[in-house]
């Protein structure tokens, strides 16, 4: 090996390895057990058995996105914006309150003498 090298015409190469930063959850692969309907993995082992086709956990990520994209997002805090909500939740809290309040024995004191 030589003592030095020369760099003066190297050329820097453009670095593509991470996402952009709002993408890479997206490209984030998570190793998990799922528990599948043996005709459910029947069917994209077929699909994939297929010359030219993806693999079936590809198929299968492709599918929960599609069904993902066609869904509204769950809000967290869409309940609590609904006033219909609010109200019947706080009469179901009330009424609870007075339940437990009349039905809850009263446990005799014990003095220890």
């Amino acid at each position: 090996m030589k003592k030095e090298y020369d760099f003066t015409r190297a050329k820097r190469a453009k670095f593509e390895g991470l996402p952009p930063e709002g993408e890479r959850a997206r490209h984030t692969k998570v190793r998990i057990t799922i528990l599948l309907d043996q005709d459910v993995l029947a069917f994209f082992k077929m699909k994939a058995a297929k010359p030219g086709a993806e693999p079936y956990q590809t198929q299968i990520n492709r599918a929960l996105r599609e069904y993902i994209s066609g869904s509204e997002p769950p809000a967290k805090d869409r309940l609590l914006d609904d006033e219909r909500f609010i109200s019947r939740l706080a009469e179901r809290v009330a009424r609870y309150a007075v339940v437990k309040r009349t039905h809850t024995p009263r446990r005799p004191s014990r003095r220890v003498l």
